[in-house]
């Protein structure tokens, strides 16, 4: 009897077993309809981070686009008024035959190796008014490191091309030379230079040389004199024509003049245009510039998808009787979904400020 309870209780326990196997094997795996849940929800954690991937991604552009904007905003702004600083300089302040600014026509050479072309103007500086779009500015300026030095034409001149003076002390080949006789001014090219009193120079056919190179007048070697221009074209900064800064969209400028050419304070701010217009500026209304103000309009390059520009950026606040240039930015497509920055600055002419006394 306790042989037959033993074994029927083992075939229970072997039954049992056999049923739990079997459920155990029944549960191993997902359904289809578990599988398509587990997607689903895949698929919308996925589309869930790209949302917030794009969304920041769209973000850290346009931050970065900003900090671009600056960086090429500041360093425009830095090459003009490099240049603008030193423009005029090699024009002699002081002189016993008259300062070259009173020289009335102002001088300017057109050089016979480039026909057609007038390679050398004495004005320091002129803004070309663009009117709704960006303005030019010229800057001029000489490398000489005497800083044109004045000599004294001498008593007895061999007569043209070749002068004697004093002293040709930093006077060079194809340096560009300034002769100064009490308001009769012209500027040629230095030809030759020989011992230390001699140099040939160039003849034009006007005359202005023949007539300003009389014994007793002044000659002055203003070195390389180069003019610079700077212009916005196709969104980029361009110096001499050649591209310079990226993402650059306008450029406004105006003259700071003063009453009088003897006051070196600014009164009041003017537009390139009218009587102040590059091609009709007197000496008497250039002799009263003394400083230059400029607005550089920077874009961040990242074309947003909706407007975040509503109006064009302003140059600066309007003053009483100097209104601020308008900054037109409507050519530009799709203007309103870029964002802008301006950098302005006054640059003071030094060069100009300094010969107050001979204006």
């Amino acid at each position: 009897m306790l042989t037959n309870t033993k074994k029927n209780d083992a075939n229970i326990l072997y039954l049992d077993s056999c049923k739990r196997k079997d459920v155990s094997t029944s549960q191993l795996g997902f359904s289809l309809i578990e599988i398509m849940v587990g997607l689903a929800i895949g698929m919308l954690v996925t589309l869930v981070i790209m949302q917030v991937f794009s969304v920041f991604e769209g973000q850290k552009r346009s931050t970065t686009g900003t900090a671009d904007a600056q960086t090429n905003g500041n360093v425009a702004l830095y090459n003009i008024q490099r240049d603008v600083q030193i423009a005029g300089f090699g024009l002699p302040e002081i002189d016993p035959k008259g300062s070259p600014m009173q020289c009335s026509p102002s001088p300017s050479y057109d050089d016979p190796d480039t026909p057609f072309v007038e390679d050398f103007d004495m004005f320091p500086i002129t803004i070309v008014d663009g009117g709704t779009s960006s303005d030019q500015i010229t800057v001029r300026y000489g490398d000489a490191p005497m800083g044109g030095f004045s000599s004294l034409i001498s008593s007895n001149p061999a007569g043209l091309p070749e002068i004697v003076v004093d002293n040709n002390m930093g006077c060079k080949v194809n340096h560009v030379a300034m002769i100064v006789n009490q308001g009769v001014c012209a500027m040629t090219k230095i030809r030759t230079v020989t011992p230390t009193t001699k140099v040939t120079v160039a003849v034009d056919g006007g005359g202005k040389v023949a007539n300003a190179a009389k014994s007793g007048a002044s000659l002055f070697c203003l070195g390389n004199w180069s003019a610079v221009s700077y212009g916005v074209n196709n969104g980029m900064l361009e110096r001499n024509g050649q591209s310079s800064v990226a993402e650059i969209v306008s450029m406004q400028a105006q003259y700071g003049i003063s009453d009088t050419a003897n006051n070196n304070k600014v009164t009041s701010w003017v537009d390139a245009s009218g009587t102040w217009a590059a091609g009709g500026l007197t000496v008497a209304n250039r002799n009263r510039i003394k400083a230059v103000r400029v607005a550089i309009v920077a874009r961040n390059g990242q074309l947003e998808k909706e407007t975040v520009t509503l109006n064009a950026p302003v140059a600066w606040p309007d003053e009483a009787g100097s209104p601020a240039p308008v900054i037109n930015l409507t050519t530009i497509e799709n203007w309103q979904r870029y964002r802008y920055r301006v950098y302005e600055t006054i640059i003071p002419l030094r060069n100009i400020i300094w010969s107050k006394n001979v204006l």
